[in-house]
């Protein structure tokens, strides 16, 4: 028997995570607030050929409980996600979060602190139009806790669908870092509206700098000297893999909808009471590229 995962959130990385754990072997159900809606056709536009599949969905107000859970919401919505269908969360319910940032983590700990929680974090990029999922990159993924533990047996569809897979037990550490890796790129293609690797530019190389020495210093305070040390280099190997690509909160600026800024940016500046001037410039050019809420 197959294991049934729910996925909350089916935007670009739910959307192609729902097709991967299908082709897994998994029984995808996508959660929705249409409770007329039975089922949805996605699109995964992969060359040479497309695949379809039909997923059956649930209302998020059903009472049936829910074992697997895959929450791929944008950070922000984490929180008001999960209260919606917290009544079907049990201590057997097994919950992957899937988002940027890190304040979903402290969130979620809160919340639903009974159910058996891990971390996931992927460099796949997909956009979508409409019912189609349109892949930009294989990538990497990551899922994991932070004990010394062995795979766990429902890991089993993940690594037959999910090309790239790791199993980790320092998934707080890969979070951080990917949190500090995105402050230096993300924030920045979206105040300028360029794309990652125009950050590589004469232009933008002072700002760049200042922005990664500023974000070492909140990563020491944090404990990870290690981490601090080589945030430039792994900052300039992502815009050079990634030239060519808009980040996700360029995208959401391009398109008017919240961004994560705060759950990137804002969140290293609650972790210390440094004087950080340069992120907190930026904080605040992001805050007035926000819809009104």
């Amino acid at each position: 028997m197959s294991d049934r995962w729910h996925i909350l959130g089916v935007g670009s990385i739910g959307g192609l995570f729902a097709h991967r754990l299908k082709a897994g072997g998994a029984d995808v159900r996508l959660l929705s607030r249409d409770v007329d809606e039975s089922h949805r056709l996605l699109t995964l536009a992969t060359k040479p050929d497309s695949a379809i599949h039909k997923f059956d969905c649930e209302s998020v107000d059903g009472t049936s409980a829910i074992e697997h859970l895959l929450i791929t919401t944008k950070s922000w919505g984490a929180h008001e996600g999960i209260k919606r269908i917290q009544h079907r969360l049990t201590k057997r319910t097994v919950v992957v979060a899937m988002m940027n940032g890190m304040q979903h983590v402290e969130d979620l700990r809160s919340l639903i602190p009974e159910t058996q929680l891990f971390l996931a974090s992927t460099t796949a990029g997909c956009h979508r139009s409409g019912d189609t999922w349109i892949p930009a990159g294989i990538g990497r993924t990551i899922i994991g806790t932070d004990t010394e533990r062995p795979a766990p047996p429902w890991l089993g569809c993940w690594q037959l669908g999910v090309p790239n897979l790791s199993w980790r037990v320092d998934m707080t550490e890969r979070l951080v870092e990917k949190v500090a890796i995105n402050c230096c790129i993300n924030p920045l293609t979206a105040v300028h509206r360029v794309k990652n690797g125009e950050l590589r530019s004469e232009i933008h190389r002072d700002q760049v700098v200042t922005i990664i020495s500023e974000v070492s210093s909140v990563l020491e305070d944090l404990g990870y000297p290690a981490l601090s040390i080589e945030l430039g280099r792994r900052v300039h190997e992502v815009m050079n893999d990634t030239a060519e690509n808009l980040s996700s909160m360029l995208n959401d600026v391009m398109a008017g909808r919240r961004t994560e800024a705060d759950a990137i940016v804002g969140w290293l500046l609650r972790q210390t009471k440094r004087e950080l001037p340069a992120l907190t410039a930026l904080a605040t050019q992001l805050r007035a590229l926000e819809p009104n809420q």
